[in-house]
């Protein structure tokens, strides 16, 4: 696997990717939810964004010319716009059969058969995908490791009791990864002052996220904690900028040459970690943005 033909791709391609991606990962997710949720109705509305964000995109790329610059691939962004125009009508109706079966195809005929036919020879996904012997291919372990980390955050979407420090155990794993790569990639003031400001805003977003959550403590240091998504949606973004800085410093990528990007890839996952760690440190009964909350309502009271 190489993402070299992506990085050399138009910028319409490289968005239409950045936004189709994300969506397949949310959209499955989705279906897999309980349904009805706050939760659900948060991913459902991002994924019908990135789905229609993928549909306008489609209409600036023209590598298959077969009317003008077109090809029944803008046929079918056509339908997803319209599907997706319907999924939100349906459920504003409360039709829920009708939305469950429009999303549903939406889903696996958009992504998943679409999709398939990204992966031809001849295409650009089939080269990022299928390139024979680069050296810039990931490592084989990634994806097992991928796949371990997105079944840990899909198992935080349920309600579930357990000890604290289990709780706190993924989170602290993720800050250590974060901060231990920034010192071993070579640590300067920007990255530095980058690291200081992931930390700072990520623990603060977490707090403050969960400002108005209740904890349930029990018997045992263990606690009950309510399904959510956020831990996924953490979880996948780490993992993906960890994967694009190493891509671009394996193909020796001009990009990472500019200024900010080295700092942006030390941010971002320092930043998830962050917020999930305030989050589980919130859930265990430890947040002062709540604490400072309750003080000033007393403060008001009296």
């Amino acid at each position: 696997m190489t993402l070299e033909p992506l990085l050399t791709a138009s910028p319409a391609i490289q968005f239409h990717v950045a936004t189709v991606v994300p969506a397949a990962l949310i959209g499955g997710i989705m279906l897999l939810m309980r349904k009805g949720t706050s939760l659900h109705r948060m991913a459902g509305r991002l994924w019908i964004a990135l789905m229609v964000l993928t549909a306008l995109s489609s209409f600036f790329i023209h590598e298959i010319k077969l009317i003008g610059g077109f090809s029944p691939i803008h046929i079918l962004s056509v339908v997803v716009l319209v599907s997706a125009a319907e999924v939100i009508r349906s459920a504003r109706r409360r039709d829920f059969v009708r939305h469950q079966r429009v999303v549903k195809s939406l889903y696996f005929g958009a992504i998943g058969i679409a999709g398939l036919f990204t992966l031809l020879p001849g295409r650009i996904m089939h080269e990022v995908v299928f390139a024979p012997g680069r050296g810039d291919g990931a490592p084989v372990w990634v994806w097992p490791l991928l796949v371990a980390l997105v079944a840990l955050g899909i198992s935080r979407m349920r309600d579930r009791e357990m000890p604290v420090w289990r709780l706190l155990l993924l989170p602290a794993f993720l800050v250590s990864v974060s901060v231990l790569t920034v010192f071993f990639g070579g640590l300067n003031a920007a990255a530095l002052l980058a690291l200081t400001a992931g930390m700072v805003l990520g623990a603060m977003a977490g707090w403050w996220t969960m400002r108005d959550v209740e904890v349930h403590r029990l018997a045992g240091n263990r606690v009950r904690v309510s399904g959510e998504f956020v831990s996924l949606m953490a979880i996948l973004v780490i993992f993906a900028s960890r994967f694009a800085a190493g891509m671009l410093e394996a193909t020796g990528s001009s990009l990472q040459e500019l200024p900010g990007v080295a700092e942006l890839f030390v941010l971002i996952p320092v930043l998830f970690a962050a917020l999930m760690a305030a989050r589980a440190l919130a859930q265990a009964g430890f947040n002062p943005l709540r604490f400072k909350g309750r003080q000033l309502t007393s403060e008001t009271q009296c």
